[in-house]
């Protein structure tokens, strides 16, 4: 868990997190040395102090005696020994009661130390032994003890403004660094959006230059590959168009051969027996009838041979494109469509639309509904296709708009895998790249599949003066 989410950071932040944890431990290991230091600091300047206060005392108590000064003891004793530093000096007085004479506060009680209790606790070396000097006489004895909160108070404030030194420093770094990280590592999240870009098939994608020699080579590099993509796929895009154009070529061919040669040979056969079956009929006898019915049979086979020759015309040249109304060319096909796949309901809504946008736009719009319509039924085993063409306005980005024709077929059966498109597919795309539009299509396993089409109508001067609207009201056909 702790691992996916490190790597799910960007690379920015994990050497952010990096150098401030290495700043951490560092501060870490300083503090531990610096609280050692400290520690055995206190005890040397505390060992110091209980030296020189007890030859003091010592002095100071040779004095008095000298000076015929003991009875009053208790009043000449405090202000001498008041002053002594990082030691705690306490003396019987003559009522029994221990005193302490130094190190006192405001109130008359010890000097605590300012420094938090954890950190006292840290450098607070071990108690010094006390030292006791007695009077010949044993009584007033003095007590020493070393007394470390000075020095411990002081030992405080220097940690501590070492402390907010180090985190001045250390956060204007990690700001220096974040920004350093950024202009270095920008190279890198502009490939990434380059890739990004190229899944999306924008292969015109380009990356700046970096000034950093490793990512510079990494961009180059990347540059080159997305123009050799481009290229390619202008080739490709010229091999699909002149690919479409041969089978166009070859679907009209193959159309008007059967229209000129295969239809009047079959209304040649249907005529002849039609001929001899009334012929037959005229005449007497069993081998009369024989050849009557075997005349009918010749005429009823024609008569199918000559609708599967204009399904097949239907099929392979859809009618006088641009002058027949390409809503009633949609209606045809879809209505077709529906009759030669009962188990799928064909709902088709032909809104608004010109009568035609000239015979590219026309065939690339036939076309797509009738591959779209088709893998629903084959691949997608569907119960249910949907399609809606339409015309619709979108703004150019220069305080204008323009026309598309938008088609959306979509179903709902199985749906498509996530592999390459086949040629169906692919050409349809081709066929809508050809004309200026963009065909997008999405699938969700066992959701169906939806393919969108938008192709923008560039206006001519024929189209304008031709122009005819098709019928208002939305055709429905279920």
């Amino acid at each position: 868990m702790l691992q996916k989410l490190w790597y799910d950071q960007p690379v920015r932040t994990q050497l952010i997190v990096v150098v401030a944890t290495i700043n951490l431990i560092a501060a870490l290991i300083a503090g531990a040395v610096a609280i050692y230091n400290t520690r055995t600091a206190t005890k040397v300047e505390m060992d110091a102090s209980l030296e020189v206060a007890e030859r003091f005392v010592d002095v100071t108590l040779r004095d008095l005696a000298a000076q015929g000064k003991l009875d009053t003891l208790d009043d000449e004793l405090p202000p001498l020994l008041r002053h002594l530093r990082h030691v705690r000096i306490m003396f019987m007085s003559n009522s029994g009661q221990l005193a302490i004479i130094s190190p006192k506060g405001e109130a008359g009680g010890v000097n605590p130390s300012h420094a938090p209790e954890w950190f006292v606790s840290l450098v607070h070396p071990e108690v010094a032994q006390r030292k006791v000097r007695l009077l010949p006489d044993g009584s007033h004895p003095v007590i020493i003890l070393g007394e470390p909160s000075d020095e411990i108070t002081e030992a405080w404030q220097d940690f501590l403004s070492l402390a907010v030194i180090w985190i001045a420093i250390n956060t204007i770094v990690l700001v220096v660094l974040y920004i350093v990280l950024g202009r270095i590592l920008n190279p890198i999240a502009s490939l990434s959006r380059g890739m990004h870009q190229l899944e999306g098939g924008e292969y015109g994608a380009r990356v700046p230059g970096s000034k950093v020699k490793e990512l510079a080579v990494i961009t180059d590099r990347f540059n080159t590959l997305a123009s050799a993509l481009d290229v390619t796929r202008k080739e490709n895009e010229d091999l699909y168009r002149q690919l479409i154009n041969v089978q166009e070529a070859e679907r009209r061919e193959i159309a008007n051969e059967l229209h000129d040669e295969a239809g009047p040979c079959l209304f040649g056969i249907a005529a002849n027996a039609s001929s001899i079956q009334t012929t037959a009929g005229q005449l007497s006898g069993e081998r009369a009838a024989r050849i009557a019915n075997r005349a009918g049979e010749i005429l009823s086979i024609a008569e199918r041979l000559k609708a599967m020759n204009r399904a097949l015309l239907k099929k392979l040249r859809p009618g006088p494109l641009g002058q027949v109304k390409l809503a009633d060319l949609i209606v045809e096909l879809t209505a077709g469509l529906q009759g030669r796949h009962p188990d799928t309901q064909v709902h088709t809504t032909v809104r608004s639309i010109e009568k035609s946008y000239g015979e590219p736009v026309d065939l690339a719009v036939y076309r797509c509904i009738q591959e779209a319509i088709t893998n629903a039924i084959r691949h997608g085993h569907a119960e249910n296709v949907y399609v809606d063409l339409d015309q619709r306005h979108r703004a150019n980005g220069r305080g204008g708009d323009h026309k598309e024709v938008w088609l959306t077929v979509s179903d709902d059966g199985k749906g498509m895998p996530k592999v390459s498109k086949g040629f169906g597919l692919t050409t349809m795309t081709e066929r809508v790249r050809s004309v200026g539009g963009e065909c997008t299509i999405e699938s969700v396993p066992f959701k169906g599949t939806t393919v969108r089409v938008e192709i923008p109508i560039k206006q001519t001067r024929k189209q304008t003066t031709a122009r005819a609207q098709a019928p208002q009201s939305v055709r429905e056909l279920t």
